[in-house]
Formats: C-alpha cells, sequence, structure tokens
C-alpha cells in the first residue's frame, strides 16, 4: 500500500527514488564516458576544405586520423590525468575522459595526399586542398578495336 503524502504524494514517492538511483549511480567508479563525441567544426573556404575537433586534453600520439572512402576518421582516446587521485569519488564529472571516434563525410573532391593535419591547443585542425569537380564535366573516350587472333 502507497503511503499519502497529500496531493503530491506520488510526486514524492518518485522524486526519493530518483535521488536514491542517482546515489546509487555516483558510488560506482567512474571508468570512462562511453558516449564521448567531441564537437567538430567544417569550413569551406575558395581553396581548402578545413576540418576542426575540438580535443582538448589529447596529445598527437593519442590520435589516428584516416581518409578513405570519403570520410576522415578520427579515433582516440583521452586518459585521466596521473596527477588525480584514484580513490577519491566523482560528485560532479564534466571532463571526458575514455575512447572516442568521429567520423566526417567529406562531399566535395578533396586530395587527401597533400592533406595537413595539426593539434595546437587541443584543437586538430586538418586540411584538404580542393581539387576540381570533374564529375558533370563530359569526357569522351576513344574505342579501341580489337580483332581475334587467328
Amino acid at each position: 500500500m502507497m503511503p499519502r503524502f497529500g496531493p503530491y504524494g506520488r510526486i514524492q514517492i518518485l522524486k526519493a527514488e530518483i535521488n536514491r538511483l542517482i546515489d546509487l549511480l555516483l558510488e560506482e567508479p567512474v571508468t570512462g564516458s562511453p558516449g564521448w563525441h567531441p564537437p567538430v567544426d567544417i569550413l569551406d573556404g575558395a581553396s581548402e576544405l578545413s576540418v576542426v575537433v575540438e580535443l582538448p586534453g589529447v596529445g598527437a600520439n593519442d590520435l589516428t586520423v584516416e581518409f578513405r572512402h570519403h570520410v576522415l576518421m578520427v579515433r582516440g582516446g583521452k586518459r585521466r590525468l596521473e596527477s588525480e587521485p584514484q580513490a577519491r569519488r566523482y560528485h560532479l564529472m564534466e571532463r571526458f575522459i575514455g575512447a572516442f571516434q568521429v567520423a566526417v563525410e567529406i562531399p566535395q573532391p578533396v586530395d587527401p595526399a597533400s592533406a595537413r593535419a595539426v593539434l595546437a591547443q587541443g584543437i586538430l585542425t586538418v586540411t584538404f586542398p580542393r581539387l576540381d569537380d570533374r564529375r558533370d564535366q563530359p569526357f569522351t573516350l576513344t574505342v579501341k578495336e580489337e580483332r581475334p587472333h587467328e
């Protein structure tokens, strides 16, 4: 049987249950943020296209940057700082740690062989020189006729 607390009794019970669940969650050790997705900007210039990824606390050795099938893939991880005590519990944790992966589709033709990737002050900037888009230009192929060998 449910106790009565006036017209808001059920809300009080729900609030107490939510608080209990939050307390349980905070008792668990924080091992990382599985859903970390760094913010990304895509800048479109006249002669180049840049992808900017915000990665505070991530070093260049912790990053893998690949370009394949018109997709820029940035993978890496952010570790807990060595100076942070391991035995303490967090009451609030807004800084993300753990592995991340960002996939950015590059819609324009670019030259990945001439791309530059620079990490400075927690900002990764990958810049691709543009290539001329030749998809809509007609191109005539010469047909070579081969005769069967007799």
